[in-house]
C-alpha cells in the first residue's frame, strides 16, 4: 500500500470517528464503532508515518491528499 494512501485513509477514518462518536453518545449507545474507526485510522496513520522514506510534516499532508485524489481520478 502506498504510504500516501495509508496516510489519507487513516486521516479519513479518524475524521469519520467524530460524528459516529457524537451520534452514539447522543443516543446513549456504546461507542464501539467510533473506537474501532479511531484505532484503525490511527494504525494506518502510524504505518504511513513510519514507513515513508522521507516522513511527513504538517505541510506535506495536503500534498499527500492531492496526490491520492489525483491517483483516484487518473
Amino acid at each position: 500500500m502506498n504510504t500516501d494512501l495509508a496516510l489519507v485513509l487513516g486521516l479519513l477514518l479518524m475524521l469519520l470517528a467524530l460524528p459516529v462518536a457524537i451520534s452514539a453518545f447522543s443516543s446513549a449507545r456504546p461507542m464501539r464503532l467510533a473506537a474501532a474507526l479511531l484505532v484503525l485510522g490511527g494504525a494506518s496513520f502510524t504505518y504511513a508515518m513510519t514507513q515513508s522514506p522521507t516522513g511527513y510534516g504538517p505541510a506535506d499532508i495536503p500534498q499527500a491528499v492531492l496526490r491520492v485524489i489525483a491517483e483516484i481520478v487518473r
